[in-house]
């Protein structure tokens, strides 16, 4: 049986996070964007609210990265992080006594861990990972670079690293803890991004680190697995983290439309602005329904590789274009920073290259339609 509706607890749920969001997130937007902070203290406001809780549903989740992308598109990761979303956020295998300050902190907004995956020669290619991890006694040794690293000056990093022989390609691939305060490890290089800087994005050097060896997470050889399975999921979110700031864009055009004259008439009459605004609503329900519908399969523990790729290449594509529009429909004035279409571009703009590119969704969409022999 097909159910599109929510749980009153959810619609409760969303209310509370609409005025959290409308309230206290908006009024801030320009703020992280313009200094490139963190936003600690509306996080810590999240925490208080008792808004997180880790054991929520991802369509719940859901829920909170739509409403909070709708006021700044830069606090939504931020709030989703605290209910700790994926398997990675609890570092199984590590040691409790050494992951649970770390976990603890996350939930409670007062630290960030981030992942390390990507490498100045190699991004969707994984298997070109050359940051290696050698056993020495009971430890391992780490060496190597990682860039590209969302919430580079983080307290700890789950770090990729090369754990066999290239004979092993993917399966070589293994997720070590680094505490960021261990020896070997660089200050992180903050970069001057376009968008998104509200996280703070970079590179780090690991140079003979030193961890024990029960730092592994997940298992020796099981980042594949691993990555695969946050991916799937966090495509969806970051369709969601796009669809809010477009849904806002289009929400002002519309009232902007009502209210703006040209000609003796207003704009909303003319069927070149109620057009082109109707198609984008059109657009963004399509792209909404896809969105939960692969969050639904997650919480089934049904496979959404597929739909999560979907989400992935095609609603960052079409919401940054139902800006631009929305910008357009507000003529000069729109092209100013007064107004946040040209912010909420450059923070889309950045999903369009993050956790992999349209290219390799596409290749995931079009393996599951015709088969991996022919795409290759």
């Amino acid at each position: 049986m097909i159910d599109f509706s929510f749980t009153e607890e959810q619609e409760m749920y969303r209310a509370a996070v609409r005025r959290f969001a409308r309230e206290e997130v908006a009024p801030r937007r320009k703020e992280w964007d313009r200094e490139r902070k963190y936003p600690w203290p509306l996080v810590h406001r999240f925490v208080e609210l008792e808004l997180g809780d880790p054991e929520m549903d991802n369509v719940t989740r859901a829920v909170l990265v739509e409403e909070i992308s709708y006021a700044d598109f830069n606090c939504a990761d931020a709030m989703l992080r605290t209910t700790l979303p994926f398997a990675l956020d609890y570092l199984p295998g590590v040691p409790e006594e050494v992951a649970k300050p770390y976990t603890e902190g996350l939930r409670l907004g007062q630290k960030l861990i981030a992942y390390c995956f990507t490498e100045p020669g190699g991004g969707s290619d994984m298997a070109a990972f050359t940051t290696n991890a050698i056993r020495d006694g009971d430890e391992w040794v780490v060496n190597g670079c990682k860039n590209s690293i969302s919430w580079v000056n983080a307290d700890a990093y789950v770090v990729t690293c090369r754990t066999a022989g290239e004979e092993a390609r993917i399966w070589a691939l293994t997720d070590i803890f680094i505490p960021a305060t261990t020896p070997g490890v660089s200050p992180p290089q903050v970069w001057d991004d376009i968008g998104t800087r509200g996280t703070p994005r970079g590179v780090v050097y690991f140079d003979d680190v030193r961890v024990p060896l029960n730092y592994l997470v997940g298992g020796e050889g099981r980042r594949y697995q691993l990555v695969a399975e946050l991916f799937d999921t966090n495509r969806a979110f970051i369709g969601l983290k796009c669809i809010g700031p477009a849904q806002a864009s289009v929400d002002e055009a519309c009232e902007y439309a009502k209210q703006r004259t040209a000609m003796g008439r207003p704009l909303a009459s003319f069927q070149a602005i109620s057009f082109t605004l109707a198609e984008a609503q059109t657009i963004l329900e399509v792209a909404r329904l896809l969105c939960y519908k692969t969050l639904w399969l997650a919480d089934r523990g049904e496979r959404h590789t597929v739909h999560g790729a979907m989400c992935k290449w095609w609603v960052p594509e079409v919401t940054m274009e139902i800006v631009r529009k929305c910008l357009l429909i507000h003529g000069h004035y729109g092209y100013t920073t007064d107004l946040p279409f040209e912010q909420r571009m450059r923070d889309i703009l950045g999903w369009q290259i993050g956790d992999g590119t349209a290219e390799v969704s596409k290749l995931i969409v079009a393996r599951s339609m015709i088969g991996r022999d022919l795409v290759g």
